[in-house]
């Protein structure tokens, strides 16, 4: 079974995603920001991140930084999932380490299918 772990600040967020997840046999461990993030990769395996970009605390760019500079997280791929549609909002994500930037809303199933690329 993957685990995958899902940052936003927005509890609403984080369940509708939870809830798209539930199609398939993934475990998921929710984060409200990037620190709380942090602290639950140290305890918990995970195979996948799904960050929101602006939340308080640590942004999702400032977790990705962080992810990428520790040899025991580089190599899980982070997913961002925001409402910021800025080229050069995803350009610094892209360039920080994050695999594919999507804006939200997005279909259930193609959220699915990115999932199931990075997986793969």
């Amino acid at each position: 079974m993957k685990n995958i772990m899902v940052v936003d600040d927005s509890k609403v967020v984080r369940k509708l995603i939870l809830n798209i997840l539930s199609k398939r046999d993934f475990s998921c461990i929710e984060a409200e920001n990037g620190i709380e993030a942090l602290e639950k990769l140290v305890a918990n395996k995970v195979d996948l991140i799904i960050s929101d970009l602006n939340m308080p605390k640590m942004s999702g760019l400032e977790l990705v930084k962080t992810i990428r500079s520790n040899d025991l997280y580089n190599d899980i791929p982070v997913l961002m999932l925001t409402t910021e549609t800025n080229e050069n909002d995803k350009a610094s994500c892209l360039e920080a380490g994050v695999n594919i930037y999507l804006a939200k809303p997005l279909p259930p199933g193609d959220l699915l299918g990115q999932i199931d690329s990075l997986l793969a």
